[in-house]
């Protein structure tokens, strides 16, 4: 078999898959530490069981939709299903290349997961954990990662070096359309803001130190070369910190709440690491500087989106990975010192397939985000009902068919039973 069918970027093997997984526990924690009381205990359950679930999917078809031999299928991968070669094309790496992408993945979902908390039903997350897994974000990666058209028909190669686009773009375009399609919290704008505030302060904050470890690691996976994982790690604190800086000076002019002061300190600091993912390896530090004080304000500008639109996004997840996504998604075609049509003054022809490359990523997102919830939508298999979302989780049974409120009988029994 040719070395020229092995199409997978992961340059830093082992390391990765370790940061990325704590990653997932942090996203995990965050999630427990923003919802209510009474919701918090039942919410863990849906993210494993999405790993159990989407790794089923994963295996079956989306590592060969990821990384089949896309360049040679145009579109997506066509082989590799299933397990297929995996052992006898050692040379491939393909086990390396399936884990470190699988967990990718997961925090595709447990991103999303954050932006739908609290009022989503549970079958929901597995439905959705399936079908990401299977084929919406496998087709993305093979797109850029996989060697397919993003990367190979274009004037110029798609720099995703990090992620912002595959993983943090995609996401948050995924978990904004949830969020919108749900719609709030019942309560969540009639009533006191700090009823909605975290109550768990220290789950809150151990999980934003892991999720930053887990970015750590991906930024550092695909890095290029020893070198460019060097300047990539400093670039990354150095834009982190100053993103954090300006969203915490920025969210807490007006809310003086440890909530908000939470919030812009630790997910100022994540979304600076978004930021500044695909262009750290080949930028200087100054430059990364300059970015942070950039995406402080699209950090702000994603929170204050979502309020202002009465969008009900838990996580934050707009504000934190969909916002700054987009920017880390086009600062390489401004910043890197090799292709930066802005500080090197050449051809533009990066910036237009970073651009392309947003737009095609967010309106795939989108579209399959539409479609999926949409649909749960339309035939009443989204929403928790009303007695449920008011009753908490916590005071609730879980059936093989769903949160159910303990104790009842009868019609209305049978109606909460068969909700999901």
């Amino acid at each position: 078999m040719s070395t020229a069918d092995i199409n997978c970027p992961l340059t830093w093997q082992g390391v990765g898959d370790v940061t990325i997984f704590l990653g997932l526990v942090g996203l995990t924690l965050m999630e427990h530490g923003l919802v209510r009381e009474g919701f918090s205990s039942h919410l863990l359950l849906k993210n494993w069981l999405q790993f159990s679930v989407g790794i089923v999917a994963w295996w079956l078809l989306g590592y060969g939709f990821a990384f089949g031999n896309v360049p040679n299928s145009e579109f997506i991968g066509k082989k590799n299903f299933g397990g297929e070669n995996w052992l006898q094309e050692r040379d491939h790496n393909h086990g390396a290349c399936a884990s470190f992408f699988a967990l990718c993945g997961f925090f595709v979902l447990f991103v999303i997961n954050g932006a739908i908390s609290e009022r989503t039903k549970y079958h929901v997350y597995q439905w959705y954990a399936w079908w990401v897994m299977l084929f919406a974000w496998p087709v993305v990666v093979a797109w850029s990662w996989g060697r397919g058209w993003l990367d190979s028909e274009l004037d110029k190669p798609l720099i995703d070096i990090a992620g912002a686009i595959n993983v943090h773009l995609f996401a948050g375009a995924f978990g904004l359309i949830g969020a919108i399609f749900l719609g709030p919290r019942t309560g969540r704008y009639s009533s006191s803001p700090s009823v909605f505030h975290m109550k768990f302060h220290v789950a809150y904050i151990l999980g934003a130190t892991l999720v930053i470890l887990g970015i750590f690691g991906l930024n550092q996976s695909l890095s290029p070369d020893g070198v460019s994982r060097g300047l990539s790690a400093v670039n990354t604190w150095i834009c982190a910190g100053v993103s954090s800086i300006v969203s915490l000076k920025l969210l807490t002019i007006w809310s003086t709440d440890i909530h908000t002061h939470l919030i812009a300190i630790y997910q100022g600091f994540i979304a600076g690491m978004i930021a500044v993912s695909n262009s750290a390896y080949n930028t200087t530090p100054w430059q990364a500087g300059l970015l942070g004080l950039i995406s402080g304000i699209f950090f702000v500008s994603g929170f204050y989106f979502c309020r202002l639109n009465k969008i009900d996004d838990v996580l934050n997840v707009t504000a934190t990975f969909f916002f700054p996504g987009i920017l880390g998604g086009i600062l390489p075609g401004f910043i890197t010192d090799d292709n930066g049509c802005f500080w090197q003054g050449i051809s533009g022809h990066t910036l237009a397939t970073q651009v392309v490359g947003v737009i095609v990523v967010t309106g795939w997102s989108m579209t399959w985000a539409a479609i999926l919830f949409g649909s749960m939508k339309i035939f009443n298999a989204f929403r928790l009902e009303k007695e449920l979302e008011v009753s908490k989780l916590n005071n609730c049974e879980i059936r093989q068919t769903g949160w159910k409120i303990p104790g009842e009988h009868g019609t209305k029994n049978d109606a909460l039973e068969n909700q999901s």
